[in-house]
């Protein structure tokens, strides 16, 4: 499509796209009033006033209203941010009542939030739909370290939003980590990113080791691999591999670099990424972290004019509810857990035959009453984990236990 379109036209030949991918893609995941949504973009050098990313600056500007419009999103990590002026406008678009934004006041080079380097430079954002979010905080992570400052690109360091999110009466307070990993395929950029999501993690552990996280941006490397030819792991290896102790996080995208999907349009990997701690898996919407290659029914040729950006928006989807709904429900051995002793009385353990991820867990009377519900941690092909009930009358129960993969059903009976 051609920016000469007239805006009738435009408009008609957008809701006839938008509804055909509809069609098309019935299991897509979308943004929905009772979910907290979530988007990381890489808009390329938005507005940048000099001869980087796309050329034609109001046609970039212009997309990303109507992009951002289509996604609906609650919150967007936003990235390459150069002209603020133009992003004030943006934002704006979208309805000065509707949305907040916050741009960091730092980018490489420049620790102040002021200055021509500060203009000029890429620079981290957020935008947060403002029923959503409360006790909007901001800052950035290390700051202080030298070392932080080298491996994030000389000062691009986490962007941390902290907030109440309340969807359908329902709050919690989530943190999300904005990253702008090094860029590059050399052994440099990839120790740089190595070292940058080491720091990172301890940091996590310290700071934020009891609370929802979310991990979002252009890690600037896959998760499943290395864009560096000469490593066998991602460079962010130390947050991807940990899954074992109580401050472990999830790697929802990963499985997306895994089939063979690619966040930008002239590069094969998937390098923009969402990671969530343990504590937010119990609310995460199976299968909604997508790469939204579906902005092609809104911007046509937002490949092969590259007018937008070079990266495709990623989408991930959360029920604060903690009900999960959508998910295969299988058999416990299929599920790989078993419930002992059983019939038992006020301490039951679960057993597992293979690794299972943190998960939620309910308990149902027969009549569908809701008696309990709380989580447990992952599960080592093996082990056990006990379950006290002390308080339960004796009778017939139903145990729910979930998971970002399935769910089961276990029979448990409590004695006398």
């Amino acid at each position: 499509m051609k920016h000469t379109t007239s805006p009738i036209t435009r408009s008609a030949i957008c809701s006839i796209g938008f509804i055909l991918m509809l069609l098309a893609h019935p299991g897509h995941a979308q943004s929905s009033s009772n979910t907290l949504d979530i988007v990381g973009w890489n808009i390329e050098y938005f507005g940048a006033p000099y001869n980087s990313g796309p050329t034609d600056k109001d046609l970039q500007e212009f997309n990303a209203k109507r992009i951002l419009r289509m996604l609906n999103a609650d919150l967007y990590g936003v990235l390459e941010i150069v002209d603020s002026m133009r992003f004030r406008r943006l934002v704006d678009s979208l309805g000065q009542n509707e949305y907040g934004f916050v741009i960091a006041p730092y980018c490489s080079s420049n620790s102040t939030g002021t200055g021509n380097s500060w203009t000029s430079g890429q620079k981290q954002a957020f935008i947060y739909r403002k029923s959503v979010f409360a006790n909007v905080r901001t800052r950035g992570i290390s700051r202080n370290s030298p070392t932080a400052n080298t491996n994030w690109a000389s000062g691009r360091f986490p962007f941390l939003f902290s907030a109440t999110a309340t969807i359908n009466g329902i709050s919690k307070n989530i943190n999300v980590f904005l990253l702008h990993g090094k860029a590059g395929a050399t052994q440099s950029d990839y120790e740089k990113r190595f070292g940058a999501a080491q720091e990172l993690k301890d940091t996590l552990d310290a700071q934020f080791n009891n609370t929802l996280n979310f991990i979002i941006g252009d890690f600037n490397d896959a998760l499943n691999t290395s864009i560096y030819p000469g490593a066998t792991v991602s460079s962010y290896t130390s947050i991807v591999a940990d899954s074992t102790d109580a401050d472990s996080y999830r790697s929802i995208t990963l499985p997306l670099g895994v089939a063979g999907q690619t966040t930008m349009i002239n590069f094969p990997n998937v390098i923009d990424n969402h990671i969530i701690s343990n504590e937010a898996v119990p609310f995460y919407v199976p299968n909604s972290a997508k790469v939204r290659t579906d902005v092609t029914t809104i911007v046509p040729d937002y490949v092969s004019a590259h007018n937008t950006s070079d990266h495709y928006p990623v989408f991930s989807q959360y029920d604060l509810s903690g009900v999960i709904t959508s998910i295969n429900n299988v058999s416990p051995q299929e599920f790989g857990l078993s419930l002992y002793p059983n019939p038992g009385r006020n301490q039951f353990w679960l057993h597992s035959k293979k690794n299972i991820p943190a998960s939620s867990i309910q308990l149902f009377s027969l009549n569908g009453q809701l008696i309990w519900n709380g989580t447990i941690s992952r599960m080592a092909a093996g082990s056990n984990q006990a379950l006290n009930f002390p308080n339960l009358p004796a009778g017939n129960y139903q145990l729910k236990i979930t998971h970002t993969e399935g769910s089961t059903h276990l029979p448990l009976i409590q004695l006398k």
